[in-house]
């Protein structure tokens, strides 16, 4: 019995190191219907989480209190959040404004959390031009900074440069999207933009499963983390997000270029690969396939 005990412990500390470094994410969605048994299931693989905070034009998610709480019962020891904001969706203008308004209400729902990540990606009428989406993004990462906040980017190299132009020099942590399978930062032609040199973290594969789950697989540190078998090349970051009248739009894209446009229930897009809300997208490549809300 005691050598069964001893097995038992040596596998799960096994378990445990091989996964130090792994890292789930998911949108507003599956924020809002996650359960605890769901919770208890992915800790057990993932040490690191990432949940949407903010929708576009639909705001804040209501039910993030609970799932932040539900993550830290089953021992999730890092917790993220993210923000998908967009200059031409409802109630995302000022972006400063935005910013107040989740730190805000984070604070009143008693939520405590780790980062909170701005989410810059395409989608369907949801921007402006370049050097005004460059100034939309600046402020709010500027805004959460002056809240004390610790706040990083989420994108890819190709939704940056079709986003915000050549901004740079923004000074916070990297998370960037390039789905190849591959939980390690040896892609560095991926994340050498916009300034950065080395990242936090990568998000490595979308649309994947665990525990029932739909959730993307994300990688960080300099542990290790054995890889979970996702699909596309895009990210689910900022799913079915839309305007405060229930209008969405979807932009997806396989290589990290090219977008299309989606339903407000599906996000479902298309672009170079088949996009969807929920980051699933054919093939290979750096881009961000996301459902987010516009105006």
């Amino acid at each position: 019995m005691n050598k069964l005990i001893s097995l038992l412990l040596v596998c799960l500390v096994t378990i445990a190191l091989v996964n130090a470094d792994c890292a789930i994410d998911f949108d507003s969605d599956t924020v809002n219907s996650i359960t605890s048994s769901d919770w208890s299931c992915l800790a057990a693989t993932n040490t690191r989480v990432i949940m949407q905070v903010w929708s576009g034009g639909y705001g804040y998610t209501s039910g993030i209190a609970s799932a932040v709480q539900g993550a830290q019962a089953a021992g999730i020891s890092t917790i993220d959040l993210y923000a998908f904001l967009c200059n031409q969706c409802t109630g995302n203008s000022p972006s400063s404004s935005a910013i107040q308004s989740i730190v805000s209400q984070l604070q009143n729902d008693g939520v405590s959390y780790n980062m909170l990540w701005i989410d810059v990606e395409q989608c369907d009428g949801c921007w402006g031009d370049l050097s005004d989406n460059a100034a939309f993004v600046q402020e709010a990462v500027e805004a959460a900074q002056n809240l004390g906040v610790n706040v990083g980017v989420y994108s890819s190299i190709d939704e940056w440069s079709q986003t915000v132009g050549n901004l740079s020099g923004l000074g916070v942590d990297l998370w960037y999207a390039h789905y190849d399978n591959d939980p390690s930062f040896s892609d560095t032609s991926f994340y050498e933009f916009g300034g950065w040199t080395s990242p936090e973290m990568k998000q490595y594969a979308g649309n994947g499963n665990e525990c029932g789950v739909s959730v993307d697989m994300n990688f960080f540190g300099s542990g290790t983390c054995s890889a979970s078998t996702g699909s596309g090349s895009g990210s689910s970051s900022g799913s079915s997000s839309g305007s405060s009248s229930g209008s969405s739009s979807g932009s997806g894209s396989s290589s990290g270029s090219g977008s299309g446009s989606g339903s407000s229930s599906s996000s479902s897009g298309s672009g170079s690969g088949s996009g969807s809300g929920s980051g699933s997208s054919s093939g290979s490549g750096s881009g961000s396939s996301s459902g987010s809300g516009s105006s």
